[in-house]
């Protein structure tokens, strides 16, 4: 099998969009990973993606959290955001007085109150909590397009907002998951193929930053548009999704 880098995105690309399974995914990365790395690019945090890494097999190996606000190569070999969550979250909370805008943060959260919100157990909505280079923020719904567009336009010219499903993340400008991508790439021989797995908006530019990329079918949702010379759109959603769409690429 020829050695590939491959990114994938988790919620709903290799985890189910509704209830986070995995599925069969874990015999697929098992014969992967002797020779071809694969790398967990999510908005989660370093803490959820490193116990996520357990479960699947792929502890100790490379990932992107926050969005690309930390990347993980190694010990010796990290990147981390040059803004904090602290910094972040103080700017945010100017902007909500100075405009009236009408959201919460994860940062005023407790975990009870997150687990409720995602759905995620307990333990596992703490771990969302660890999140030391970004900010997510709840929305109201009925309120947030006009929120969403107003914090777009006075947000600081040194952050910028990742749309979500139900959230949205606010980091650096100097971070997104292109630049995870790329930046990760200098470790490994350049004659490396990347594919990159991924369902929505903010999969876009690291999908661009593959060689190959592979398009999630969404459950409720028209599929990702994107243009690639070389993509394929699954016809099964996550998890069986993923595995279908690294095998078209794989069998070539």
């Amino acid at each position: 099998m020829p050695k590939f880098i491959i990114f994938t995105d988790l919620d709903g690309t290799l985890l189910n969009h509704d209830n986070y399974s995995y599925g069969q995914n874990t015999e697929l990365i098992q014969r992967l990973i002797p020779d071809s790395p694969v790398i967990l690019c999510s908005s989660k945090t370093a803490a959820e993606i490193r116990h996520l890494q357990q479960q699947l097999g792929l502890s100790g190996m490379p990932f992107v959290a926050e969005n690309g606000a930390y990347i993980y190569f190694n010990a010796q070999h990290d990147y981390q955001s040059p803004l904090s969550n602290t910094d972040i979250a103080a700017q945010l909370q100017q902007l909500k007085t100075d405009y009236g805008l009408n959201f919460q943060c994860f940062s005023d959260c407790d975990a009870a109150q997150i687990a409720a919100l995602t759905g995620l157990a307990l333990n596992d909505a703490a771990r969302a909590l660890e999140r030391p280079y970004s900010e997510v923020i709840i929305w109201k719904p009925d309120s947030r397009a006009e929120d969403e567009a107003l914090l777009a336009q006075h947000l600081a010219s040194n952050l910028h907002m990742v749309h979500g499903g139900r959230f949205s993340h606010i980091l650096s400008r100097d971070c997104d998951k292109s630049l995870a991508v790329n930046w990760l790439k200098q470790f490994y021989p350049a004659q490396m193929v990347c594919i990159g797995l991924g369902d929505s908006e903010n999969d876009l530019d690291m999908l661009k930053a593959c060689q190959h990329a592979v398009v999630v079918k969404r459950p409720y949702k028209a599929a990702l548009a994107l243009e690639h010379d070389s993509v394929y759109f699954t016809r099964q959603q996550a998890p069986a999704g993923w595995a279908e769409g690294l095998q078209h690429f794989l069998q070539q």
